[in-house]
């Protein structure tokens, strides 16, 4: 991979700030050197990097930057906070007008010391985004790049016209984790274009804002039915199915997003988030165009599914007004009706495994607030069933050896075994902070804890999500 990579000390002068930084989170890329300060400023704790410089010096043991030449220059594309600190105390860029006293003063030897920069020089910006992808992307999704820089940085690089199997090589995941990322972002797209106060608006804009919640309580069984909304994931466009599905997805957002601190969540149901919903297309039922119910009734379906819920607000069960209820994406058989408060998973099963299934619909029904200690033993075995599942499925056991889950996770995390990047990181982060508890609290040694459990539950969530 780096076999194409330079080393050289570059001038400072000739190193320019990267406005398609995918850590800055503006609907509008930077204009200018001033806008990519102000940003630093504001969401990269610029202001504090500057006085450990000024105070400790450039580390000799720092990561060199990352650059691609531009002509005669070069463009920085990872490590641009280091190098807009060096410009600023350099007195090559001037600070924004507001954060000018936030640049302290430092001696002229150290000055010259930053004029100059070892540097990567990479052959293109694509050969960097694999090693910015798995450096930025985190456990979860949330590190350095956050939930929206990560969404945003594979989208804006489809936007460019990149396919989906060059975004696949590109950031080093399957296909069809780019396509739930371009979904994802989608979402947040369609999010700040509804009808906001500028107060409301400004909370959506931010940068670090918490976008994940209404995301994972659609990903949850039924929800997007129950809402009214569909993901396309062949062309990325969110499908707003029945004739008040904005509203309620405008609702959603508003309380699992906007109105934080209320104790809703992406784990909560159906009934909890849109207890306070007026339902405005009743009026309409008389002209044929859905059904009339309780809060939350949904008029219509999404597209190609099996039938609406009917009731989910009213009676919390969200399955339709039709026997069956099913709805769920991929062919699943799960049922639409909503999980119970406190419950470990509630998504969709598409795998034929029984155990699986039947684990699932356990975690569905499971308030682990009350029992946490049926909780712990539930995560555990369906931790251990998914893995085991996986080793089978790809041959990694092929003397057919009685697995532990420890060994199941050791070969899922071998070479053996073909996973993305993200369930390894999650199943190593697991292994490393959530094993010993599951284990002593199914095996009677800990007194089980539902914070505890909820911390092991929320490590594993998109891993049990992509493998159900």
């Amino acid at each position: 991979m780096f076999s194409k990579f330079k080393y050289e000390r570059i001038s400072l002068s000739l190193i320019k700030l990267d406005q398609r930084n995918p850590r800055i989170v503006m609907q509008q890329p930077p204009k200018s050197d001033d806008e990519i300060l102000a940003y630093f400023f504001e969401h990269e704790n610029l202001s504090a990097f500057l006085k450990k410089i000024a105070s400790e010096g450039r580390n000799p043991g720092a990561e060199r930057p990352f650059v691609v030449r531009s002509g005669k220059e070069y463009t920085v594309i990872e490590g641009n906070t280091r190098i807009a600190a060096y410009k600023l105390l350099t007195g090559q860029l001037a600070a924004p007008e507001e954060y000018s006293a936030a640049v302290p003063h430092i001696p002229t030897a150290m000055k010259e010391e930053l004029l100059s920069v070892d540097c990567t020089i990479a052959p293109s910006r694509d050969a960097l985004l694999p090693i910015m992808a798995n450096a930025h992307f985190g456990l979860g999704d949330k590190s350095r790049w956050g939930y929206l820089g990560s969404r945003r940085a594979v989208y804006e690089e489809w936007k460019s016209g990149k396919s989906f199997a060059q975004l696949a090589t590109v950031f080093a995941r399957t296909t069809s984790e780019i396509r739930d990322l371009l979904v994802e972002y989608q979402l947040y797209l369609e999010a700040i274009q509804l009808d906001w106060t500028d107060a409301e608006k400004a909370e959506l804009l931010k940068p670090e804002v918490a976008f994940n919640p209404p995301v994972r309580f659609l990903q949850s069984t039924g929800h997007k039915s129950a809402v009214g909304i569909d993901f396309d994931k062949v062309n990325i466009a969110i499908v707003f199915a029945a004739p008040d599905a904005k509203r309620k997805f405008k609702h959603l957002v508003s309380k699992l997003v906007i109105a934080t601190g209320k104790g809703l969540g992406a784990t909560s149901s159906y009934k909890e988030v849109f207890a306070d919903y007026v339902d405005t297309t009743a009026a309409a039922a008389a002209g044929g165009t859905g059904t009339t119910g309780g809060p939350g009734t949904v008029a219509s379906g999404p597209v190609g599914g099996s039938g609406p819920p009917g009731s989910g607000a009213g009676q919390g069960s969200g399955q339709s007004s039709g026997a069956s209820g099913t709805g769920a994406v991929g062919g699943s058989s799960a049922t639409g009706s909503a999980p119970k408060k406190g419950a470990l998973f509630g998504y969709n099963v598409s795998t034929n495994n029984s155990l699986i299934r039947q684990l699932m619909k356990e975690a569905k029904s499971l308030n682990t607030e009350t029992y946490p200690a049926a909780g712990t033993a539930l995560l555990r075995s369906l931790m251990e069933a998914i893995t085991k599942t996986i080793v089978d499925d790809q041959g990694a056991n092929p003397a057919k050896k009685q697995l532990s889950l420890e060994g199941a996770i050791d070969l899922c995390l071998s070479g053996g075994v073909k996973l993305g990047p993200d369930d390894k990181r999650i199943l190593k982060e697991f292994r490393n902070h959530h094993l010993d508890y599951v284990n002593l609290g199914t095996h009677a040694t800990v007194i089980p804890n539902a914070l505890r459990l909820k911390a092991a539950r929320d490590c594993v969530d998109q891993f049990v999500m992509r493998n159900v």
